[in-house]
């Protein structure tokens, strides 16, 4: 089954590029480095919940 989730994050500009320094990930753009940080943690958050469940960890893909 496939989800498309959608919203809009209102981020500082200021305090994520200075976060993407401190981490050295000045290639990214704001856009992509919040969009992979948001994705990354909300599909490790699931699947852990799933796995401390008792549920198959790999039950969740991001697709394109």
């Amino acid at each position: 089954m496939k989800i498309k989730i959608e919203t809009t994050v209102n981020v500082c500009p200021e305090t994520i590029r200075a976060y993407q320094a401190e981490l050295g990930c000045s290639d990214e753009t704001i856009r992509e480095f919040v969009r992979s940080w948001i994705i990354s943690g909300g599909v490790g958050s699931l699947e852990e919940s799933l796995s401390y469940n008792g549920f198959d960890y790999h039950a969740v893909e991001v697709v394109a």
